[in-house]
């Protein structure tokens, strides 16, 4: 009978996180597409706020119950997507202040979606101490560095489609809410400016936390995580010594997110997924 009832008790539970998992996305994805439409029909303006406010609502509130269940744990992969899209859902209402950045912030929102999706899926591991100030401090500001850089690494790819289209003078095509090439590509260097930055203070808060790299299976994160950062750095010296811009700038950009994301999620995958291991 208490089997058939924790059964039931499991089911119900799951079916509660498709049912979150479905509305989240489906709120993202709503807002990303009328946030989309407002950058060329204004009125169309406080539904898309409305609906970026509502998924964000219900994102942190879910986020903040699973930590009020679970206690101080070490966030998996999936967990660290949640938080990741969270972050990228924040940043997407920033940008799209300006109405020229709206195409930018959908594609965020939209991005949003899929890692809100996966929220409370995701595998957790028990700590056996509460979580630092430093720790909490290092996971903020490695969120906030990659939502940065992979708003900046899809701002990349929207240059390498203007660019295309210019290249080729199909002008007609190009979409008119779409800002100039020379703007975007200022939007593009301030996120990877901003989010070098974070990037950095992450990395020296991490100095912090770790004091085992090899037990606490961290080393490929650290080596990758500095190689991204001396990408991006090297980047940005480029931009103010010698103006790099085009499509240098794009390929450095989009190489330094690809090093950031193999060090982060890539790294977490293999050890979680494959090793059944995690940071800690």
């Amino acid at each position: 009978m208490s089997r058939r009832l924790g059964a039931l008790v499991s089911l119900c539970h799951y079916f509660h996180l498709v049912i979150l998992a479905i509305t989240l996305y489906l709120l993202y994805t709503a807002s990303a597409w009328v946030m989309l439409r407002s950058a060329s029909n204004p009125r169309l303006n406080p539904i898309a706020w409305a609906l970026v406010f509502v998924a964000i609502f219900a994102h942190s509130d879910t986020i903040v119950q699973k930590m009020r269940i679970v206690g101080p744990v070490s966030i998996g992969l999936l967990e660290a997507l949640s938080l990741l899209a969270w972050t990228l859902a924040v940043l997407a209402c920033l940008l799209c202040i300006e109405r020229q950045n709206r195409v930018l912030g959908s594609i965020l929102l939209a991005s949003a979606a899929f890692g809100a999706a996966a929220t409370g899926f995701g595998r957790t591991y028990p700590e056996e101490h509460v979580p630092t100030w430093y720790l909490k401090a290092h996971i903020l500001l490695s969120m906030g560095a990659a939502a940065l850089l992979f708003a900046a690494a899809v701002t990349a790819g929207l240059l390498v489609y203007l660019d295309r289209r210019l290249r080729t003078r199909r002008l007609a095509d190009l979409p008119s809410v779409l800002p100039p090439l020379d703007a975007l590509e200022r939007v593009m260097f301030r996120l990877i400016g901003a989010g070098f930055v974070l990037l950095t203070l992450a990395l020296l808060t991490g100095l912090i936390f770790v004091t085992d790299l090899l037990g606490q299976h961290l080393i490929h994160k650290t080596i990758l995580s500095l190689i991204a950062w001396v990408l991006f750095g090297i980047l940005l010296i480029g931009r103010i010594r010698m103006g790099w811009r085009g499509r240098p700038a794009v390929r450095w950009t989009l190489s330094g997110f690809g090093v950031l994301a193999m060090a982060y999620f890539g790294s977490k995958f293999v050890l979680e997924t494959i090793l059944g291991r995690h940071w800690g």
